[in-house]
């Protein structure tokens, strides 16, 4: 009897965890520059593909160009806002990317700063923000 609870249990448990591994798949324009990670990401039309376990892949959408995957911490915020949006870091003119959040949520996704924007970060006076509204 413990046997078949322990084969149950295990069988709900991988169920279960392919329902949370889902992905936002999200779209932008970006007007400006950014590094998503090491990356130097051009201005243009993007794919974001947003999944539940962490992982965060950003491609032009004509598939040709720049495109980067990089794993991500969870991040949340006060309220559920309707649209999901790109949080970027700012200086100067240098942009990274820091943050995605998901339309319809408190949840979102932070990435890991690289050494380059520590660099630029700790030899600015202020750090900006700028945000981008996502589409679906």
């Amino acid at each position: 009897m413990k046997r078949l609870s322990l084969a149950v249990g295990l069988f709900a448990a991988v169920a279960c965890s392919g329902l949370s591994a889902q992905t936002v798949d999200l779209q932008a324009s970006i007007p400006f520059d950014f590094r998503m990670g090491e990356t130097l990401m051009p201005a243009g039309e993007y794919q974001i593909h947003n999944s539940a376990n962490g992982v965060l892949a950003v491609r032009q959408r004509d598939g040709a160009h720049a495109a980067a995957v990089l794993l991500t911490l969870p991040a949340s915020r006060k309220g559920a806002a309707t649209t999901g949006a790109l949080e970027f870091n700012r200086y100067g003119d240098a942009y990274f990317l820091s943050k995605i959040w998901t339309p319809d949520s408190r949840d979102g996704r932070a990435l890991f700063k690289t050494k380059r924007e520590k660099e630029l970060a700790s030899n600015a006076g202020s750090i900006y923000s700028a945000s981008i509204s996502l589409g679906k």
